[in-house]
């Protein structure tokens, strides 16, 4: 490397890393940008404690970025998201400076620029914050692909044995950060081949080359592997980061869905400023693929051809790797960016080349000279406003709180769903392997969440009783329900329908804090004293005494309450907009005594606005209020029957009023009770009876 060029190189690293840490900076103290960063944290957590992944904490991925993660908490402190952040931004600096480095040696340093300034913008700023901002595992991905590129592309002609090596090496901790990157060792193999088939390299030295590759991917593989076997966790290795993929998420999906994932990535690139991009990128990509199939290419031809070939592979296996899980999120598609930004550079770069060019006609020149400096104009508008983007906050922050408040930083806690981020938000260390409790359901995240779907045939085989045992082991002080609410469709996992968890749930925990938590979407259960005797407790739990008093039916005289109060995920009465408003989840029942002379019972009843509210996954599918009445040794009757669906009737969304007439009677008991809607899933049933009031006759 001349004086000039590793001066440039130098130079273009600063540059690059200031660029990328200008676009996020703003963003690396944000509390949680996506679900899987709290997953990382919580599996981080367990590791520094010794833990092995899989074995000790569970999820699908591969392993380098876990343990990449744990890393920084032992450097930094636990749970500091703002040093795992900024570890993503040295990443995608690296990246951006290898791609540099791939498109100088490609087509100099015009080329190279263009596709590390192509990445470092649009790595900040094409995505939904949720998937630009958070340390996604794609990043570590697009980290190593984009280093091999660069190495084996300085190679020139003919890569050294030693650059194959290496380079096979950084294809496999692609293929350890995620399992799809396996498909990018097609890059490097069919450029051998395509140099065989050239007949500039020989047999022999074709076979030493794939050799070479082969044994570079493999030390890391195999390392992790027999680090694994000495943890004895060889087997957790395999079944989660492998055999769960292909028998249990894989096939959620089809191959249909396959082919619309495909699109993610050009959906993304047309949305905006990026469509002329990626005009230039499939113009290029065009060029690129007529160079490579005519059969009498020129002296450049001939010599550019390795990298034609290696990157219209790599853009190939990455959009595939990229688009493999089914999925649409928008994360996936960093696998893809890289690859992306060097094409789309190195056909910026030739659009100036022909701008400059005095041996091209002017329309030519013209309209290379109006895109180039259109690219640049479109790729800077898209920056403004990107550096200070934000998300709703996660409603689970309120129950995480109470928690971190009422517990020692050596507590342990279980969360029943699929919301890790409590532990991250409680700053409390996971109970179980299980940080997320898919594995234990068969949810499959986001395929099989229909409310009426059965997903027990993706249940990890064992799994339930293996979480049972954990949280035997560790007594988490408290346990988090989410299945009250919509909460990332965990409403139709109750831990009543596991007898196994509901009995050891009965048996060494009880609720607290309902009337704060369960309007909120959540069970808040407390680990019971030692000498404590569990409860027994009905199929709709009684309310303690001192919150069944308070829901209070007004009368004349003096309020009454109820002398039987149950309800499955508690009751509360508070003053909402001026009404004296009683919240009963459905199932629900108040059960009040009433005395002689009382002849009619009015008020209202309703369903809280957020039960069906657009951005509610699992909204309620409809609640029955009734009201029956048993006189003293008398037949009981029904006085009010309703249902009440707002999703579909906007009539049904206002408060409902009601006016009934208590037949002649000598004393009774009135029962208020509201129940699931017609499918009998209590997600989401957020009901309330108001300003009940008793009348007697005059």
């Amino acid at each position: 490397m001349s004086f000039f060029a590793r001066w440039s190189a130098i130079i273009a690293a600063f540059v690059l890393l200031g660029l990328t840490l200008w676009l996020r900076w703003p963003t690396f103290g944000f509390g949680l940008w996506n679900v899987d960063e709290a997953i990382h944290a919580a599996i981080a957590r367990t590791l520094l404690d010794g833990g092995v992944l899989y074995r000790d904490a569970v999820d699908l991925r591969a392993p380098l970025s876990y343990y990449a993660e744990a890393a920084i908490f032992a450097v930094a402190g636990e749970n500091n998201l703002w040093a795992m952040r900024f570890l993503i931004a040295l990443l995608i600096a690296g990246t951006a400076w290898s791609l540099y480095r791939a498109g100088c040696r490609a087509r100099g340093p015009t080329a190279g620029g263009w596709a590390a300034v192509i990445y470092a913008i649009l790595s900040s700023c094409l995505f939904y914050p949720v998937d630009a901002y958070a340390s996604n595992t794609e990043w570590f991905v697009a980290f190593f692909s984009a280093a091999a590129a660069a190495l084996f592309l300085g190679g020139g002609g003919r890569p050294s044995l030693r650059r194959l090596f290496f380079t096979g090496a950084l294809l496999g901790g692609a293929f350890l950060s995620k399992q799809p990157a396996l498909l990018e060792l097609a890059a490097p193999v069919a450029t051998l081949l395509w140099l065989a088939w050239r007949r500039r390299l020989t047999s022999r030295e074709f076979w030493s080359a794939v050799l070479a590759l082969a044994s570079g991917w493999l030390v890391p593989v195999l390392l992790t592997a027999l680090y694994f076997a000495w943890r004895g966790a060889f087997g957790d290795l395999l079944f989660y980061s492998w055999t769960y993929n292909l028998s249990y998420y894989g096939p959620e999906v089809t191959a249909g869905d396959r082919a619309a994932a495909l699109l993610v990535s050009f959906r993304l690139l047309l949305n905006g400023a990026q469509g002329l991009l990626l005009a230039l990128w499939t113009t290029g990509g065009g060029v690129m693929l007529y160079r490579l199939v005519q059969r009498q290419p020129t002296a450049e031809e001939e010599a550019t051809g390795p990298t034609a070939v290696y990157l219209f592979l790599w853009s190939l296996a990455s959009l595939a790797g990229a688009a493999s899980s089914g999925r649409e999120f928008e994360h996936y598609v960093i696998q893809f960016l890289p690859a992306f930004a060097l094409g789309a550079g190195l056909a910026i770069a030739r659009t100036g080349q022909i701008a400059w060019s005095s041996a091209t006609r002017w329309p030519w020149r013209l309209g290379a000279a109006l895109a180039t400096i259109g690219a640049a104009g479109l790729l800077a508008a898209i920056i403004p406003g990107k550096r200070h983007r934000t998300i709703p906050s996660d409603p689970s922050q309120r129950v995480a709180a109470y928690i971190r408040e009422h517990t020692a930083p050596t507590d342990r806690i279980f969360v029943w769903g699929f919301h890790p981020d409590i532990y991250l938000e409680a700053d409390r260390r996971a109970g179980s392997r299980f940080v997320n409790c898919s594995f234990v359901t068969g949810l499959i995240p986001w395929t099989n969440v229909a409310p009426e779907r059965d997903t027990t045939y993706a249940m990890v085989p064992g799994g339930l009783e293996t979480l049972v045992r954990d949280l035997a082991a560790s007594r988490p002080v408290y346990l988090v329900d989410c299945s009250v609410g919509s909460n990332r469709h965990w409403q139709k996992y109750p831990p009543e329908k596991y007898p196994i968890l509901q009995e050891f749930i009965r048996q060494y925990y009880r609720q607290v804090e309902s009337h704060v938590f369960v309007p909120q979407g959540f069970r808040l259960y407390q680990l019971r004293p030692a000498g404590e005797a569990a409860a027994e407790e009905p199929d709709t739990p009684l309310l303690p005494a001192e919150v069944a008093a308070t829901l209070k039916l007004d009368t004349l005289a003096r309020p009454l309450t109820p002398f039987r109060a149950s309800a499955m995920h508690g009751a509360s009465q508070s003053i909402v907009e001026g009404r004296s408003e009683i919240f009963a989840h459905a199932p629900a029942s108040l059960v009040y005594r009433i005395p002689p002379g009382a002849t009619a019972l009015r008020g209202g009843y309703g369903i809280k606005a957020g039960a069906y509210a657009m951005d509610n996954r699992s909204p309620t599918d409809g609640v029955e209020f009734i009201v029956r009445w048993r006189p003293a040794g008398g037949v009981g009757q029904i006085l009010l029957k309703r249902i009440l669906r707002p999703l579909g009737e906007p009539g049904d969304r206002s408060p409902q009023s009601f006016h009934v007439t208590l037949p002649p009677h000598a004393g009774g008991e009135l029962e208020l009770i509201t129940d699931p809607g017609p499918a009998g899933l209590a997600s989401s049933d957020w009901s309330y009876w108001s300003d009940l009031r008793l009348e007697n006759s005059p």
